[in-house]
């Protein structure tokens, strides 16, 4: 008898996605911070009812959460997003994807991918304040009603978030390296731009 196969998935290549209803229709989906661990429930409530035959449980509604560790960079909009969204106790779009099973196009790359849809209420933005260690915050996402399952087409997820979340960074080539906005000055160089000349000491 041959052995029992596993089929595994890889953790890495599932991914949140997040969307605000402050959000332009034509915004793509945005990737739900530097993600670490996330996880999901999905329970079934349950009351016991005590018969003299004995306790017969009886079952009621599904309740669904998202949990994501996400890690957040500097300036980052869904950082702000989320926190307006507790501020204002309004739902925001919450999309599961799972890259395992993702249709890849003729040249390998991603071409679409299932994910579950759910719109949910985070329940708070809790800053995790590590000595030296990033900024995160763990948030549980309790979702209203009950996720949908479906398949996103690649046009409608940011390109960043396949390029930020799937790897950290692409293949650079020189010309990718350089030319960066932030200026400094150094000890023993001067900082800007001449723009006049002088001739004879004049």
């Amino acid at each position: 008898m041959a052995g029992l196969k596993l089929q595994t998935k890889s953790a890495d290549k599932i991914l949140y996605g997040i969307k605000f209803p402050w959000d332009d229709k034509e915004t793509p989906i945005q990737m739900l911070g530097l993600q670490a661990a996330s996880s999901t429930t999905n329970t079934r409530a349950s009351s016991a009812v005590n018969l003299k035959q004995g306790v017969l449980h009886t079952s009621g509604s599904r309740s669904e959460t998202f949990v994501v560790d996400s890690y957040w960079t500097i300036g980052d909009k869904i950082h702000d997003g989320i926190k307006r969204a507790v501020q204002q106790d309004v739902a925001v779009g919450i999309w599961r994807m799972d890259f395992n099973e993702a249709t890849l196009d003729a040249d390998g790359k991603v071409k679409s991918v299932p994910a579950e849809f759910g719109m949910a209420k985070p329940n708070g933005l809790p800053e995790t304040e590590a000595v030296n260690n990033l900024l995160h915050a763990n948030i549980t996402y309790n979702i209203d009603g009950n996720t949908q399952d479906g398949v996103l087409d690649v046009s409608e997820i940011d390109p960043q978030l396949l390029a930020d979340g799937l790897q950290m960074f692409d293949f650079a080539h020189n010309t990718d390296i350089g030319g960066s906005t932030t200026t400094g000055s150094t000890p023993g160089s001067t900082t800007g731009t001449a723009t006049g000349s002088t001739t004879d000491g004049k």
